[in-house]
């Protein structure tokens, strides 16, 4: 069967610039992605349809020979679809090029980590970090820095190391609870051009745009394997609201339940506890039920109610009096301490 055209497949014309076609990539990888369309063949099909035209597209070189001979100008070139020795490329080469990253390259740089699970570590974003100068050769090389480069005594070359194989990028999905506790999620994954499916442990307290990165589970060469990255989106949560370790809710109380006190039932990630409000309980008063915040390692952090009294929205004349007695009866000055 003939090939589609490239500009057809990404919905682009022939004009459009580098940005037209890296947005077109993007929306389509979403919308076919294997992530979201398991084990669905016909989706597969255009997943890797999309990434071949956009791995065309996106580079000049290709791009060029394609405009001028059209299917025949890149039928040799390596990337995905058929080479020249009948093997296949990365499908998720050219997404992870247009979210950014550099092929092959596993980027390290600018990242801290915790390590919950061997071979499992997870990384997150620091803008005051820094790569190394064994990291970047690494990168660039696919080995250790050291050791290259003529020798001083006999003027013999080090022997060329094979490549490190290229690191793949797949992005997942996880509910606020997935995130917190972690989980272990099957993944459909394209190494060395075949499909395979893959338990990855997700270790508890990821956050959104975590790395989470599987070693060895990269594309294979002859040399060492790259790795493979999880990019985690997680969703919002109705009612919960992640600070570091710890999680806030609103509480709503009534204001007869603040100034007797109570026993509320407050859900948790683990399950409802029943948390005592003491009698007198102000508005904005934080109570904690210790460790039942985000997990991550050793470290547990814990779960903080936000009391909101409610008052009732209408009173009539009698029960104006009844309050007037009271507040005789006990005043309060809310604003003593405030420096305003």
């Amino acid at each position: 069967m003939a090939k589609r055209d490239y500009y057809e497949i990404l919905s682009v014309p022939r004009t459009a610039n580098a940005e037209e076609i890296r947005k077109a990539h993007r929306k389509l990888v979403r919308q076919y992605h294997p992530d979201v369309h398991k084990n669905d063949a016909q989706m597969e099909g255009k997943f890797k349809e999309v990434q071949e035209a956009y791995d065309v597209l996106s580079d000049d070189a290709k791009r060029k020979k394609y405009d001028q001979f059209g299917h025949a100008g890149v039928g040799a070139e390596p990337g995905y679809g058929p080479t020249p020795g009948g093997g296949q490329g990365d499908p998720f080469e050219a997404f992870r090029r247009s979210q950014g990253g550099r092929a092959g390259a596993g980027p390290r740089a600018g990242y801290r980590r915790w390590q919950p699970t061997p071979g499992v570590s997870v990384e997150e974003s620091d803008a005051a970090g820094d790569a190394g100068f064994a990291d970047i050769f690494e990168q660039f090389f696919g080995q250790k820095g050291g050791g290259g480069g003529p020798s001083g005594n006999s003027g013999s070359r080090a022997r060329a190391q094979p490549p490190r194989g290229e690191d793949i990028e797949y992005p997942v999905t996880l509910t606020f609870a997935q995130a917190a506790r972690g989980m272990t999620l099957p993944l459909q994954i394209s190494r060395d051009g075949k499909l395979e499916t893959i338990d990855v442990k997700i270790p508890a307290g990821v956050k959104d745009g975590s790395r989470v990165r599987i070693k060895g589970k990269g594309q294979h060469t002859n040399g060492e394997p790259g790795d493979l990255f999880i990019v985690t989106r997680v969703l919002p949560h109705p009612y919960f609201r992640r600070e570091g370790l710890d999680i806030h809710m609103d509480l709503p109380i009534s204001m007869y339940e603040a100034l007797l006190g109570t026993k509320v039932d407050v859900p948790t990630l683990d399950g409802p506890v029943t948390m005592s409000i003491p009698p007198g309980t102000s508005s904005g008063a934080k109570l904690r039920i210790k460790e039942r915040g985000i997990h991550r390692g050793a470290e547990k952090g814990d779960q903080y109610s936000i009391v909101k009294v409610m008052v009732p929205k209408s009173i009539d004349d009698e029960d104006k009096k009844v309050i007037q007695k009271f507040q005789e009866k006990h005043p309060v000055d809310a604003r003593k301490d405030v420096n305003w």
